[in-house]
């Protein structure tokens, strides 16, 4: 037998009210963790940054309880805010990036 999960409660979905409240479990049920990375990890993450010469990166970070991913160059690493500043005006904090390929 399967579990059936959100999908049991989709017969409620008839009014306004049930909708926003099932999708606002629903997406709460979707939050993860904030990942934690390894030494080595960070030590990857850190030769990225210190060689990087302008090509295009993608950015993995968590923020509000999902991992999001971000493909960019660098327009400004702010190392006393501990923050990156992409060239599409994105801001990652340096505590909230989990990986960079």
């Amino acid at each position: 037998m399967s579990d059936r999960g959100m999908k049991k409660w989709a017969p409620y979905k008839t009014l306004q009210e049930q909708w926003e409240t099932l999708d606002s479990i629903d997406e709460e049920n979707k939050l993860v963790e904030k990942p934690k990375i390894s030494n080595e990890e960070a030590e990857e993450i850190n030769d990225k940054l210190v060689n990087y010469h302008g090509e295009e990166l993608e950015f993995y970070f968590y923020k509000k309880g999902r991992i999001l991913a971000e493909k960019s160059t660098i327009k400004k690493i702010d190392a006393y805010n501990r923050k990156l500043i992409l060239n599409n005006e994105v801001i990652i904090y340096l505590k909230d990036l989990v990986g960079i390929k």
